[in-house]
């Protein structure tokens, strides 16, 4: 494990600092790793058209590197209407460690150059710079893991500033996704009951929704003249004694209508049809929907009833895109609703949607959790937080770092007081760290 001092600052301490490295130079030679690079451009001060920027490149003893490849890029930030402008250059290697790369500026402002360095047995490295045309001199940047300007901060000033240090080090990281849910019924839950002939309805045993009903229970009579005749072509059959399908037919016709074998067992012991039929629930639950009444007439595929069980829920929640990488099935959760303050429900991430909204910029996640006391009611909105591990990542405190614009820095100790700015790539927030630092 490869470990790094640094140290981690107040904003405008960082700002002080970091201002501080700006001093140009015609010719100065930047600490990048193992290697010392010196720059010099032509001319300067810079101008629109070629430019050339001189690298001599040395290992840590002073000998020259050749051999080494060199990427370089330059680029001036999009402003207001303005887009971005890029560009690369031509490397010529003149020998004995020093390489000349040609590049053209269009107009004058701000240019950041970043010069990539491949040597034989050396880790990649980085330069970079700013040039600003027409002014003379250059602004040395961080490279791949050290700044060729150092900050002296006596170790008096680091305690009157307050000044922290801190280790980069491989740690163990989860990010905390927080999302706003809803309590939704399980549909896998959800059971109708439809009428599959046309009937009229003589009586109600459960006349309102809410209520919680068993499985089995009685729900409603009907009457339906269609039974009726359904009810006396079997009795007609039995008694003529007539072929044994068509009684099986008869039988399989009430089947599908949803009599049960004990109601045709007992029509059958009866001996008499009368065209009514008692309507069990189909499910335990509760009574989400009722849409008959009393006398009404009701014609073939009309729902009656759906009953959902709550024992079990959804709760939908709303992921922020930024967070969907780290969203996965099987991940859990705790649920948290106004309605139940001080408790922390159990869920497991079960369905992540395939596509975000368009219109919430949000990822739908699904989470399934037991509700024995029935206190989760369907449209409740719920607090969802979702721990999502990230496994073991070199880390660094997320106070260490300062924002600049679009970049992050941290700072190097280099020893006897001396700081390094070095502008590092990081990853997610977890907790007090952030992940994924360049090494230095």
């Amino acid at each position: 494990m490869r470990h790094a001092s640094i140290v981690w600052l107040t904003a405008a301490t960082g700002a002080l600092l970091l201002s501080s490295c700006t001093q140009g130079a015609k010719s100065t030679t930047a600490k990048a790793g193992d290697l010392d690079v010196r720059i010099a451009i032509e001319p300067d001060p810079p101008t629109t058209g070629d430019n050339r920027l001189i690298a001599t490149v040395k290992d840590a003893s002073g000998k020259p590197v050749d051999g080494a490849q060199l990427a370089f890029v330059y680029d001036m930030p999009a402003m207001g209407a303005m887009p971005e402008m890029k560009g690369g250059g031509d490397v010529h290697a003149d020998g004995s460690g020093r390489y000349v790369i040609t590049y053209p500026l269009s107009m004058n402002g701000d240019w950041y150059l970043t010069l990539g360095i491949d040597a034989p047995g050396h880790a990649h490295q980085e330069v970079r710079l700013k040039i600003s045309p027409p002014r003379k001199g250059f602004t040395l940047g961080s490279e791949g893991g050290a700044s060729g300007k150092l900050i002296e901060v006596p170790s008096e000033r680091q305690q009157l500033i307050g000044v922290a240090w801190g280790t980069v080090e491989e740690r163990s990281l989860t990010v905390t996704l927080r999302a706003a849910g809803r309590v939704d019924l399980d549909e896998r839950k959800l059971a109708d009951v439809t009428l599959k002939y046309e009937a009229y309805v003589e009586r109600l045993f459960v006349a309102e929704t809410g209520k919680t009903v068993k499985e089995g229970q009685p729900l409603l009579t009907l009457y339906s003249p269609d039974l009726l005749a359904a009810e006396e072509e079997l009795l007609h059959a039995r008694r003529e004694g007539t072929v044994a399908e068509f009684a099986t037919a008869a039988t399989r016709r009430l089947a599908y209508w949803g009599v049960t074998h004990e109601q045709i067992a007992e029509l059958e012991r009866r001996g008499t049809a009368d065209g009514r039929l008692t309507v069990a629930s189909p499910a335990a639950g509760v009574v989400l929907e009722k849409a008959v009444f009393e006398g009404a007439h009701v014609m073939s595929g009309a729902s009656l009833f759906r009953i959902g069980n709550l024992g079990r829920v959804w709760v939908q929640a709303a992921v922020y895109e930024r967070d969907a990488p780290f969203i996965a099935l099987g991940q859990r959760a705790k649920v948290t609703l106004p309605s139940l303050p001080g408790q922390a429900l159990d869920a497991r991430v079960t369905f992540v949607a395939p596509r975000v909204d368009p219109k919430t910029r949000t990822l739908d996640a699904r989470l399934e959790l037991v509700n024995p006391k029935l206190l989760l009611k369907p449209g409740m909105f719920a607090d969802v937080i979702i721990e999502a591990p990230l496994g073991t990542r070199l880390a660094v405190p997320d106070s260490a770092l300062l924002l600049s614009g679009g970049h992050r820095y941290a700072f190097v100790d280099r020893g006897e007081g001396k700081l390094a700015p070095v502008e590092v790539e990081v990853g997610a927030q977890a907790g007090d760290f952030v992940p994924r630092w360049s090494r230095p």
